[in-house]
Parts: structure tokens; C-alpha cells; sequence
């Protein structure tokens, strides 16, 4: 069994991002699909935009799920450092 790299926020962001496929759709606009997240998949009017909406929905996909529990997928054998509290704080 290899050993698991724990890595800040910005970092697996990167590692996730790394994933990400781009496809021009029929109508011209881009789609961004981030599959090493299940569902995390937005698009944009140009490529340049759909970048932005990626970096945008993984950074959204992975808050929702630390804050509901859920597992946090595994990545070249890199896996988010568990101090990522600062993230999850909500207002009272």
C-alpha cells in the first residue's frame, strides 16, 4: 500500500484541475468536466471562462462536502490535509 501525501487546499485544487477535459459544445460555449469529482461539471461562454467556472465548481464541490461529510476522493495518491477547518467556518 503507497503512502498518502496530505496536501493544503490550494494544492489538491490544483491536483483536481489537472483532470479537468474541456470540450467546445455545437453552440460555441465550453464545457468543463472535473470527473475525479463525481458531478463537478460547468461550463462557460469561451474556454478562458470555463476555466474560471472549473476552479470555481471544484472549489465549490469539495467545501460542500466537508461540510456534509462526504468522502473527499483520493488523487495520485494525494489526499486533502485535515486542517481545513478555517474553510468550514459559518456564521452563527
Amino acid at each position: 500500500m503507497s503512502v498518502m501525501n496530505k496536501v493544503r487546499f490550494a494544492d489538491y485544487i490544483s491536483l483536481v484541475s489537472s483532470y479537468v477535459k474541456y470540450y467546445q459544445n455545437d453552440d460555441g460555449t465550453w464545457t468543463a468536466d472535473a470527473s475525479v469529482l463525481p458531478g463537478c461539471i460547468t461550463w462557460g461562454s469561451s474556454r478562458s471562462e470555463a476555466v474560471i467556472m472549473a476552479k470555481d465548481a471544484i472549489e465549490s464541490w469539495i467545501m460542500a462536502a466537508l461540510r456534509f461529510g462526504d468522502e473527499i476522493p483520493i488523487i495520485d495518491d494525494c489526499i486533502l490535509q485535515d486542517n481545513v477547518d478555517e474553510f468550514l467556518k459559518l456564521p452563527k
